[in-house]
This record gives C-alpha cells, structure tokens and sequence, in this order.
C-alpha cells in the first residue's frame, strides 16, 4: 500500500503553471504598458525558477520516501 504520492501534486503545480504562462500570453494581448512589463518581471518570472526547484525537489524526496517504504516493507530496520 502507497502510503504518499507526491508525484498528482507535482502533476497539479506543474500543469498551473504551463495554464499561467498561456493566461498571460492571452493577457499581454490586451495588457502591453510598462505596468504589465513590470508585474511580469515582479510575479510571474520568479515563479518559473521557484516551481521548477519545487519540483525537482519533490522528485527527490518522493525518490526517498519510495526507498524508505521499500526498506521498510522488506523487514529493513529503521
């Protein structure tokens, strides 16, 4: 029995943010001053860094957290 999945969370954050990037695409059709500009370098360019190291992240510890069950399920000593 799965205890954790990490990996539908992933799943979810990394499908909101390729759905941000093509909202804002659909916004700058309307919204091009230096007031998008400027909240487009201050909200939505750190976040594709950020989600990307969140993810990998996620990656690695759902990576231990699988080997962790296996030992656990194997009679292996905590």
């Amino acid at each position: 029995m799965r205890s954790c999945d990490l990996s539908s969370g992933a799943a979810k954050l990394a499908l909101a943010l390729k759905q941000l990037g093509i909202k804002w695409e659909h916004a700058r059709d309307t919204w091009d001053d230096a007031t998008a500009r400027k909240f487009h370098e201050e909200n939505i360019m750190p976040l594709t860094p950020d989600v990307k190291q969140t993810l990998e992240a996620i990656g690695r510890l759902a990576e231990v957290l699988d080997r962790a069950e296996r030992d656990v399920s194997d009679g292996g000593m905590f």
